[in-house]
């Protein structure tokens, strides 16, 4: 506090810190004021920062670093202005900053407890675990009467993996809970007793752990979690029919959990597969409505007690009209088999339900007609499944026939146009379903999906406008409700069309919106130590740390990545509004006419920035709150700015590292790590970026052309030695035996003789190695036959040879088209090229 000012001063500047509590900012600032105004006191530096804080949380940020900084000159000793320097760097989210300026704070008041709290909220956001540790310990030995302090040391001490210490703190903190009266019956103290039963279990101290839970059974309110806790501990421990009993309670409170019953079965070590289906039995005996010990026995059995589960399940889900029948059995069509007795059965179905309204020739009564229908959609299902694309139309069309007005069978006749590759025949249909409900938002949501996969972004705006509010662009509004699958899906649109900017700008905008995510932990610090939700609290921090392991950050990367790689080849020219840069596929009357068009946009943008003199008078006297916030908002993400970055691969790096920590497991990860790394000329990353991709992708075709680009690499421009040329070495040997590159091609070749992506890879990889051999390989790429190659494989390889690879003409591509059509008719990727493109491409020739 400010124990220089005089009674009266001292009073205004404790209103100010009231004040400033209360969010009461303008009158903090008037007290602050009032305080400078005497001449004895202008330059007080603690009534400075005080003023410059409660600037800041008026948005007038530049007065309040100026007022910060002024008052800290003016008083470098005192705790109050480096704490609120601190609270202005964090507010700014300069995270490092602040923790500097809590630790100057604490060397003039090293006990201030609210200073030492704001500096562990800080060293847990940031992940300083062991100066979380010290900060929550010096805490505790200050305020040893308070719960937080105890928790907190706790929690520091379990994240760092120190279980004994965490656990010796708990005990102690739970012994001074239990009073005279007795253990207290709480929510917060249930919650205590299983967090610390959850250190237990990490610990591997399972018999400790069972006998704790089990004393303070009475205690612990959240009977489900104590139950799931004791069987697991039970079973871990080999107590199994104790286990058993413990699973018949979980069953019989939820009977559809999946993991219940297979521990169950498990905890009586069934000798057979029948012991198993009898054990399964009981359950589906005892809960007839119940799902799961059915399809448990489905997945289990075979032969004859597959086929009478399976007829028992699907009458009674096609009678119900269970339209995901198709997704709940899906599972099962991996077994050969199985597959062959399902679509046996369901063409039966089919048969006699045509003729006369039954299941079989046994079955009593008459079907309903929903049964007819949802067998036509499963049989549909079915054969898209199987890739029988126009025996899965001829159901969908007689399902549509049969009931034109349910949704269903149209959404199930897009996704199948989906499979086959017509974009746009799946926008149709799915628009179809849209407006057969526009109350709906999944399928409003679906058909803008379909829109943004088809290339047609404006009307994907459009038709999530529905739902968007009313008043701000349906693109802006989805982007600050973080709707990652529309950025995704954006992304991957602007790619398909070389729009490199919007694409950047869609990825950085996904980056963003991780970033915030992991910013928006913050306030759920304090909050869980207060609310004692600790086992929830540690689930979140280890969410937060892999954060970006989620299957839209991957794909963000990767079509970030992607650009970066194309720019680094052919750097950013922005031609337009919405900067393309292809010069040489623009003829000149379009580049005018872009320009045209780019000259007017930047007026009408000029025009906006500028408004009218009354505007700017009624915004200049409307009040600071509203317009400081607009000020303080971060910029605009710029696409033109992002694509006309002079280092691609560095930018590249940056979400290529989140994808090598995190992703290692996402295909693309390794095979994108080795072509920066082999742009950059890093023999060693190179090596790492193989290895691990044989370790986590064995059968990426990639590999199979980044392996000779390698060993090239190494005979021709590898400089190293010493201990790094015998690392080289010894790796080099692992992955290509003998040196014989030829050898291991071959090898590669009758291994993958059958795959069309494994066998164009190798076709590129010989073309490298020896150029004059390019022509031979295109031919065998172009001969290859298609009719056992996937949809995916094909335009894999239509990509890369439209990107140039085995260097072909467009009669080449042509003819690799025309052989993919005949297999994929459907398919929209192999429509004939158009002659615009034909007399382009012999323009670039």
């Amino acid at each position: 506090m400010a124990k220089d000012l005089p009674p009266r001063e001292n009073a205004l500047f404790k209103r100010i810190i009231k004040c400033y509590e209360n969010k009461q900012y303008k009158t903090g600032l008037k007290h602050a004021r009032q305080i400078l105004s005497n001449t004895k006191f202008h330059e007080h530096g603690e009534t400075l920062a005080m003023m410059g804080l409660t600037l800041n949380c008026l948005g007038r940020k530049e007065e309040a670093y100026d007022n910060v900084k002024k008052g800290l000159r003016n008083n470098l000793q005192s705790h109050v202005c480096w704490h609120v320097f601190g609270l202005l760097q964090r507010s700014d989210k300069k995270y490092e900053e602040a923790i500097k300026c809590y630790r100057n704070a604490l060397r003039w008041d090293k006990d201030n407890l609210q200073i030492l709290r704001d500096l562990s909220l800080l060293q847990i956001q940031t992940r300083d675990l062991e100066g979380y540790k010290m900060t929550r310990h010096q805490l505790l030995m200050l305020r040893a009467n308070q719960r937080a302090g105890w928790i907190g040391y706790a929690v520091s001490l379990h994240i760092l993996g120190e279980y004994e210490s965490a656990l010796n703190v708990l005990t102690t903190f739970r012994k001074t809970q239990e009073t005279n009266k007795g253990k207290p019956t709480d929510y917060e103290y249930s919650e205590l007793l299983l967090y610390e039963a959850s250190i237990l279990i990490e610990a591997g101290k399972y018999k400790e752990a069972l006998a704790h839970i089990a004393t303070h059974q009475d205690s612990i309110l959240d009977t489900q979690s104590w139950l799931e806790m004791a069987g697991d501990l039970l079973f871990k421990l080999g107590h199994y029919d104790d286990a058993i009993l413990i699973y018949e309670k979980l069953i019989s409170r939820n009977p559809e959990n999946e993991n219940f019953l297979d521990s169950y079965i498990r905890a009586h070590h069934p000798q057979s597969v029948d012991e198993q289906l009898d054990l399964c039995d009981k359950f589906r005996e005892a809960y007839p409505k119940a799902d799961t010990p059915i399809l448990y026995a489905l997945k289990h059995s075979t032969g004859e007690r597959f086929e009478r589960n399976l007829h028992r399940y699907f009458q009674k889900q096609l009678r119900k009209g269970v339209t995901p029948l198709f997704d709940i059995t899906k599972h099962l069509l991996k077994d050969p088999a199985k597959m062959e007795t399902i679509e046996r059965t369901i063409l039966q179905y089919y048969e006699y339900l045509e003729k006369n309204q039954k299941f079989t020739e046994d079955s009593e009564g008459t079907e309903l007609p929903v049964a007819y229908l949802h067998v036509m959609l499963y049989l549909a299902q079915l054969y898209d499944y199987k890739n029988d694309f126009k025996l899965a139309l001829y159901y969908i069309d007689r399902a549509i026939m049969h009931t034109p007005t349910y949704i269903d069978p149209y959404t199930i006749k897009s996704k199948i146009y989906k499979h086959a590759g017509n974009m746009t025949e799946a926008v149709t249909w799915m628009d179809e379903a849209r407006t057969l409900d526009l109350a709906d938002r999944y399928l409003n949501c679906k058909c803008a999906k379909y829109m943004l996969r088809a290339g047609m972004l404006k009307k994907a705006e459009e038709t999530c406008a529905f739902f968007t509010r009313e008043g701000q662009p349906a693109v802006e509004n989805l982007n600050e409700m973080q709707c990652m699958w529309f950025l995704t899906e954006s992304a991957k649109a602007y790619y398909r069309r070389k729009d490199w900017a919007n694409t950047l700008k869609k990825c950085h905008e996904i980056e963003k919106h991780f970033v915030d995510i992991v910013e928006d932990q913050f306030d759920f610090h304090p909050y869980s130590m207060r609310k004692m939700t600790l086992r929830a609290y540690i689930g979140l921090l280890r969410l937060e740390d892999s954060i970006r392991a989620q299957d839209f950050y991957n794909q963000a990367a990767e079509i970030a990545i992607k650009t970066y790689l194309h720019l680094d080849e052919k750097p950013y020219e922005a031609i337009n509004g919405h900067g393309t840069g292809n010069h040489d596929q623009i003829s000149e009357k379009e580049r005018k006419k872009l320009e045209s068009k780019r000259r007017k946009a930047a007026a009408k943008k000029k025009q906006n920035q500028d408004p009218p003199k009354n505007d700017q008078k009624n915004k200049n006297t409307s009040g600071g709150a509203n317009q400081n916030e607009n000020e303080n908002l971060p910029p605009p993400i710029n696409g033109d700015e992002l694509a006309k970055t002079e280092h691609p691969l560095d930018e590249a790096i940056s979400f290529l590292d989140h994808l090598r920590y995190l992703s290692p497991d996402f295909a693309p990860t390794h095979n994108y790590a080795f072509q920066i790394y082999h742009r950059k000329g890093k023999l060693l990353l190179m090596i790492q970026s193989v290895l691990r991709a044989l370790q986590h992708h064995p059968d990426d075709p990639a590999v199979l052309l980044h392996i000779p680009q390698l060993h090239t690499y190494v005979k021709t421009k590898s400089e190293v030695s010493g201990v790094a040329k015998e690392i080289v070495d010894a790796k080099m040997s692992e992955l290509v035996p003998n040196g014989n590159i030829d050898q291991w091609m071959s090898s590669q070749q009758h291994r993958h003789s059958r795959s069309l992506t494994h066998t164009f890879m190798l076709s590129c990889a010989r073309a490298y190695l020896y150029p004059e051999t390019v022509e031979e390989e295109r031919k065998r790429i172009l001969n290859f036959d298609t009719t056992s190659s996937d949809l995916k494989s094909c335009i894999y390889v239509l990509e890369h040879l439209r990107a140039g690879k085995l260097s072909p003409s467009m009669p080449d591509i042509e003819t690799f088209i025309a052989c993919c059509r005949e297999t994929y008719p459907q398919s929209t990727a192999f429509s004939p090229v158009p002659p615009e493109e034909r007399s382009r491409d012999q323009v670039n020739s």
